[in-house]
Parts: structure tokens; C-alpha cells; sequence
């Protein structure tokens, strides 16, 4: 294939003040702070070479290179950053011999980094902050450097979090550590440039891994210990006695730490001994099984990590934690801050920046303040607000030609497929729970007119296997090939096998399910969660909760919206998932997902993207009798630093859209981004209102981005999410902003953050990658059998 250059768009001139769909406009408060530059600084320009050679756009190699070279580095240049195929420091290196660093990574190749004599001298000012872009990651140098001093600090992953406020919080089910903390980046912006500063969290489950294990009762049964390990393979681990994580490659239960040994400065001892001696740990259970990880030496050669659970934490929140309504409720206290309180909290970053507080560990380095006097460098808050601009409210219509408004909960759906042909599955001991939730179905319908009958009822026995249940609904959907719309699971403590579940449902028989733990209807808010299970059987059904109501001129352009996720677990690889619309009101949709290997295999990604837009357009097609005219392609999963390396994928698309003569725009979506923004009343913060649209000021000086906050914030702060339109030739930016801010209004359920085909991909790669990690049944190409 022809491979031809194209360029990202530039900013457009759009003045906001004349688009139809603003009402008002209003100054806000955003998180930025000004840097200023006393003095300059010299840094010094080292080019290097890689052998053998990587790959500019291999990243993923490059990255590691650095991360396992950064110790020996730094003894050579002191502080650095790398910059394209240049080191650059603050240090001149005068002998004439190179520097060569050798690695070797991946179990492939023996890196070497060779660096020459510094190439020429760079002045870094105040004059430069606005002008160079090698100033911003110099400036990002400084400000980690200066925090790093701060004994008050403790750096993990690109955040600074604070000693002094871990909490801890405590229910009969779960237990977890909070911390706070920050994270701070450069930004360029068409009215200047700044650091942001953006409060983050850590949460930590309490919770072993010993008594993850301890809730079943796995020895001597293999199915059980078979399925625990599909549970926890390739998840994260921490360890208590080190910061850093693991992925998990097997749970060895014929292993224990009383039987297993190791070699420890030239002695071999069983892991009792050895966490007795390195880690000042005892083992409580010598009993336990071991966690395995498999990683490479330095040489390149396999190796076998063992890992006792009593010491291991899983990464992020369990389902279990996230539904103990009490401690949701407490660390609500800590995360849900208001407006006044977040502003307040980010200000007090000035205070740990120019602390005067020496390390005690390390008396001779220089506190945060003396490293601020030794770069000439001050940062202080901003005194004045931002432009934002607010639109017009979605407008929705429901059933029987109703309109609502996109906070209201109850409403007759607009497309309806009523539940009267359906299979209920149950374990014995739920019985009562099945019955409720049968009940409770039935109250809710009544609301969005929907009918459900009495399904067929199939009772499993107590404690009943994955296979048990998959065998049972191959009995139904594939053997006897019968013509049930969809079948319900409700699973009491068996809840692990929901990726059995799934797999059998999705992928090997192709029928529509919807999975139900029996303790999420034992609340007080049973009524309200009945409602969304019923609003998402409809859609999964090929029903439509509503739509909305647009201009002529926007149905007259035939458009055709696609959503494109990818969703990367380590040792997995890569679930991508693809959705595009092919009806003129956005709400009937085609599927496609992909499974790459985990290998940086960008040209398999590349290639299962170009030829879904074709399936899609032929999907269209065959729906609407003509191809669309316009197509408007939401991705999402790259960052802005990331874009460059997107440049053969949309070329394969701007080749496939020319080609079939359609215009098109590419836009990347970001919903991590660092920004706040607060209205200020009465010398009050407040959350701006969900129609807000931020799209001058604060966005990129060159590129075309705007920021809109979809939904209404009561508790806590608003998340805006960035729109960057990269790519295309639609020629039609004024309407964008209001379109996208549309689409995240008609989801199945509520206001999401992104434009609702963009969640549906999102909704179809966790699930690919997490759970089925095999293609979907061709049945389930149209609608939304994965939400």
C-alpha cells in the first residue's frame, strides 16, 4: 500500500461568542500555576546511539532501555531527560571517551548506549518557557527534582504522596489504606504556559491475598483451584516490604513456604528462613500455596519469583470493596472533596515546594527551597480566571413522543423488547433472592413500560462449578437449540465464574446474558438497581432507552459515528473494541473486537482498525441503503504524547474514507486529564454546569482541543474530558463541540463522560480482554450483547 504524508489539523479560528449553541460565558478557576525563572541555566546536548537499533516509534523497548540504565546514568550526568535521540544535563563532560552502557533486554538482544561529547550548549530562560519546547521537560526535571528533596514526600509512579495522611478504613468485610497526594505537569496553552497541579489517591486493599484464598475451600479440589488461578492470573500484586508491583503468572498450590527453597548468599534455605532473615517477616501459614512470577535475569535467561500471599496485596478495588456501602460511604470523606476545599488543598503544593525542611536521613541534601535558589526558579499562583462558554441542554426524546430532560430516572423507553421468552439460572440456596429479584424486575417495568412474564426457572444445586452452570446453559442455548431471548445468572458467592459465564454466552453460543449478584439486591436501593438491570437488558436486547433531537442539517449529513477502545492488561496483550452507529439517530450500533498479542504488534492494531471502518461503512450500507457521507471516528486509549505514533493508522483510514470519497474527523478523547474547573460565586468555589465548554485559553496554542463536562456534579468535583480532533477533512469544527457534547447524553443509561458509541467500544474491550479473550459469536455483531 501506497503510504502517503499526512498532518495533524491546526487550531481553528473559532470565536465562541458566535456559536448558535452557546448561552453565556463565565470566567473559572483552573488548577495552574505560573513558573518564573530568575536566572538562566545551561544545559548540555549528549547524543547517543543504540545498538542494535530501535525503532523510533518502538517506545515500549526504548523506555526500558532508560528505566534499568537511569541508576548508572545518573552517576555519569547527574539529572537528565532524554529528548528524541539527545541526553541533555546540567553536567559538561569534558574526556574525549565515550560513555557505553550495555543491557540485556527482553531476553533478545545485548543493548548498548553509546553517548559522544556534548554537541552544543542550551540556554534555558525565562524568555525560552515560552518559546522552546525543550523547556517544558527540563521544567518538569526541576519541579521532581525539587520535590524529591522533600522529606515529607514520598514519589510512586509519577505522584507525590504525603506521609503523614494515610488512612485507614475499616469494615467487617474489607479493609483499606488511603493515601493522598499530587502530581504535576507542564502545559503549553495558547495564553501561556504553566504547571499544573492535580490531587490524586492511592488506594491500597488491606486485604491479602492469603485472604482472598481463605474464602474458598481449595485443597484438594482442582476445579476450585483451577478456577481461582483463571481468577488471578496476570492480575497486579504489591508487596508489603517493597514498592513495587507484580503481575501474577500462576498460583502453585503443591508449593508452600515450608517446602520450597531458594539459594541465599551462596546457602540454600526454605522461605520461612529466607523472609525471617531478608525481610524481618514470619510466616504465619507455612501451609499456603505460592504466587509464581516468571521474569528474565540480566542475561536475558528465564527465571521463577516465588511469592508468599501472606505479604501480597492485590492492585486496585475489589468488587467487594466497592460495594460495602459503609466504606464507600467513609472514603467518600476523602475523595469527593468540594470545589473550595480541592482549590485550597492544590494551593498548599507552594508549601511543600519551598520547604526548608532537610532530610534527617540525608543531612547534606539540599531541602526543596535551597534546590529552588539553586535552579533560580519561583512558582506562584495565578490571579486571574479563564474563559468557559455554556451550551444549550441536550434535548431527549423517550416514548410515546416524550420529552425529558437527561436527569430524569423514569421514563417510557422509546424502543422497548419486552421481556416475555427468558431463562432464569439460580443456585438452591438463592432461592429467596431469585423470587426478589423476579419481584422487584417486575415493580421497576411498570416505569419504562416494559412487560417481562414469569421466565423458565432452573435451579442449580449449591456450589456448583463453572462448568455446571456453563453445561446447564448449553443444554438451553446450543443442544437443544431453543429460541430464549436472553437468560439471567444470579450468582450468590460464586460470583468468580462470571468470566465462564460470559465466555459461554458471548462467544461459544451467542445468546444475550445478564449476570446478577445476589448480595447487590439485599439494599435498600434494590428499586433503583432493578431499573438499570431492566434499562440494560433492553439495550443489550436491541432496545433504546431515547434519543436525541438534532437540526435537519446535522440528519441531512448522513453520519456515520464510530467508537474505537483498546484495553491493555500485561501478559494478556491488547483488547481492542470497535462500535459504529448505522442508524441516523446514533443508537443502533455494529460490533467488532480484536485480541493482539502482546508483542508492540501497532500494525496488527493498525490493520484491524482500517478494516473495520470498512466493515462498518458495508454494515451502514446494507442498513441505510446508501454509504454515509461523513464519519466521525472517536479513539480512545492514546495520550497526546502518544499521537505521532498513530500517524500509519489513520493513514490506512484517510486512505480507505478518500478512496470511497467520504470526509471524515479523527479525534483522541482523554478522561485523564489534569485539570479542574471551578465557577467562582461570592467568593465561593462551585462546579461549573455540566453543559460547560472550555475551548480557548487553557487549550493548545496549536492543535484543535476542546473540554466539555457531560454530566452534573452534586458531590465532589466535576472530571472534564479532552476532545483533541487530530485528523480529517469534515470541515466542520463549529459543530463538533455540541455534537460530542450530545452523544454523551444518549447512553443506555444516564450521562456518561464520552460520546456514547466511544463507551460501548470501551464496554467491549474490558470485556473482550478481562474476561472472554476470544472472538464474539457472529450473532452478536448488531446491538450490545457485551454492556
Amino acid at each position: 500500500m501506497e503510504i502517503h504524508k499526512i498532518n495533524f489539523l491546526s487550531k481553528p479560528k473559532i470565536n465562541a461568542n458566535e456559536l448558535k449553541y452557546i448561552l453565556n460565558s463565565k470566567k473559572v478557576y483552573v488548577n495552574l500555576f505560573e513558573i518564573k525563572m530568575k536566572k538562566q541555566i545551561t544545559l548540555y546536548q549528549y547524543p547517543y546511539t543504540v545498538n542494535p537499533p530501535i525503532g523510533s516509534t518502538n517506545i515500549l523497548i526504548r523506555n526500558k532501555l532508560f528505566k534499568y540504565s537511569n541508576k548508572k546514568l545518573k552517576e555519569i550526568f547527574g539529572d537528565f531527560f532524554i529528548s528524541g535521540d539527545c541526553l541533555f544535563s546540567m553536567k559538561e563532560i569534558k574526556e574525549s571517551k565515550a560513555v557505553t552502557l550495555s543491557l540485556y533486554l527482553n531476553g533478545k538482544f545485548n543493548y548498548t548506549i553509546e553517548f559522544n561529547n556534548f554537541e552544543n550548549k542550551r540556554i534555558i530562560g525565562q524568555n525560552e518557557i515560552q518559546k522552546d519546547p525543550l523547556s517544558k521537560q527540563f521544567i518538569e526535571m526541576i519541579i521532581k527534582d525539587i520535590l524529591l528533596s522533600n522529606p515529607k514526600l514520598d514519589f510512586y509512579k509519577d505522584v507525590f504522596f504525603i506521609k503523614c495522611h494515610k488512612k485507614t478504613i475499616e469494615t467487617k468485610n474489607a479493609s483499606i489504606s488511603f493515601y493522598t497526594g499530587f502530581a504535576t505537569s507542564f502545559v503549553e496553552t495558547d495564553s501561556g504556559n504553566y504547571l499544573t497541579v492535580a490531587l490524586k489517591n492511592k488506594i491500597i486493599p488491606n486485604e491479602t491475598i492469603h485472604d482472598y484464598l481463605n474464602q474458598y475451600k481449595y485443597n484438594n479440589n482442582k476445579e476450585i483451584q483451577n478456577e481461582i488461578k483463571r481468577d488471578l492470573k496476570s492480575r497486579s500484586f504489591k508487596v508489603s516490604y517493597a514498592k513495587r508491583n507484580y503481575k501474577i503468572d500462576d498460583i502453585i498450590f503443591d508449593k508452600s513456604p515450608k517446602n520450597t527453597t531458594i539459594n541465599y548468599e551462596g546457602k540454600t534455605i526454605n522461605l520461612i528462613n529466607f523472609y525471617s532473615i531478608a525481610h524481618n517477616l514470619i510466616i504465619k501459614d507455612p501451609n499456603q500455596p505460592l504466587i509464581l512470577v516468571r521474569r528474565a535475569d540480566s542475561q536475558g535467561e528465564p527465571i521463577s519469583l516465588h511469592f508468599v500471599p501472606e505479604f501480597c496485596s492485590l492492585s486496585g478495588i475489589e468488587d467487594d470493596v466497592t460495594k460495602d456501602g459503609y466504606l464507600m460511604k467513609e472514603l467518600s470523606k476523602y475523595t469527593k472533596i468540594e470545589p473550595k476545599d480541592r482549590v485550597n488543598k492544590t494551593n498548599e503544593f507552594l508549601n511543600f515546594i519551598s520547604d526548608k525542611e532537610r532530610d534527617s536521613k540525608n543531612p547534606n541534601r539540599l531541602s526543596s527551597n535551597e534546590k529552588c535558589d539553586l535552579y533560580g526558579i519561583e512558582v506562584m499562583p495565578i490571579n486571574h480566571l479563564f474563559d468557559a462558554y455554556y451550551m444549550e441542554e441536550t434535548k431527549l426524546l423517550s416514548g410515546n413522543k416524550q420529552n425529558i430532560h437527561p436527569t430524569d430516572k423514569i421514563f417510557p423507553v422509546l424502543k422497548k423488547k419486552d421481556m416475555t421468552n427468558w431463562i432464569f439460572f439460580y443456585e438452591k440456596n438463592n432461592y429467596n433472592d431469585a423470587e426478589s429479584l423476579y419481584i422487584n424486575l417486575n415493580k421497576a417495568s411498570k416505569a419504562f413500560g416494559l412487560k417481562i412474564a414469569e421466565p423458565k426457572w432452573v435451579e442449580m444445586r449449591n456450589n456448583s462449578s463453572a462448568k455446571d452452570w456453563t453445561d446447564e446453559a448449553d443444554d438451553y442455548f446450543y443442544k437443544k437449540k431453543s429460541d430464549y431471548d436472553f437468560a439471567v445468572f444470579l450468582l450468590g458467592r460464586n460470583d468468580r465464574i462470571y468470566a465462564q459465564l460470559k465466555k459461554n454466552s458471548l462467544c461459544k453460543n451467542g445468546y444475550v446474558s445478564q449476570v446478577v449478584k445476589a448480595r447487590s439486591i439485599r439494599t435498600k436501593g434494590v428499586m433503583h438497581i432493578c431499573s438499570k438491570i431492566l434499562l440494560q437488558i433492553n439495550a443489550k436486547l436491541g432496545g433504546i432507552s431515547y434519543k436525541m433531537i438534532q437540526d435537519k442539517s446535522i440528519y441531512d449529513r448522513k453520519l456515520m459515528i464510530v467508537g474505537v477502545s483498546s484495553s491493555h492488561i500485561k501478559g494478556k496483550g491488547t483488547g481492542v473494541g470497535m462500535v459504529s452507529t448505522i442508524n441516523d439517530s446514533f443508537t443502533n450500533f455494529f460490533n467488532k473486537e480484536e485480541i493482539i498479542e502482546e508483542r508492540n504488534n501497532r500494525e496488527q492494531l493498525q490493520y484491524c482498525i482500517n478494516s473495520f471502518i470498512e466493515m462498518a461503512i458495508e454494515a451502514y450500507k446494507k442498513e441505510n441503503k446508501e454509504s454515509p457521507r461523513g464519519i466521525i471516528i472517536y479513539r480512545q486509549g492514546v495520550s497526546l504524547q502518544q499521537k505521532e505514533y498513530l500517524k500509519d493508522e489513520i493513514t490506512r483510514i484517510d486512505l480507505c474514507c478518500n478512496t470511497k470519497q467520504i470526509l471524515y474527523y479523527y479525534i483522541l478523547v482523554n478522561t485523564k486529564v489534569n485539570f479542574k474547573f471551578f465557577e467562582k460565586k461570592n467568593n465561593q468555589f462551585e462546579n461549573p454546569s455540566s453543559s460547560i465548554l472550555i475551548i480557548d485559553g487553557i487549550t493548545n496554542k496549536d492543535f484543535f482541543e476542546f473540554y466539555i463536562q457531560p454530566q452534573e456534579v452534586r458531590e465532589g468535583c466535576a472530571t472534564p474530558t479532552c476532545f483533541h480532533v487530530a485528523y480529517g477533512n469534515l470541515n466542520f469544527p463549529e459543530f463538533i463541540p455540541k455534537f460530542t457534547y450530545d452523544l454523551c447524553h444518549i447512553y443506555w443509561q444516564g450521562t456518561i463522560a464520552i460520546p456514547n458509541v466511544l463507551k460501548a467500544a470501551e464496554k467491549l474491550s474490558q470485556m473482550v480482554i478481562k474476561y472472554t479473550k476470544s472472538e464474539f459469536n457472529e450473532k452478536l455483531e448488531k446491538g450490545q450483547a457485551y454492556l
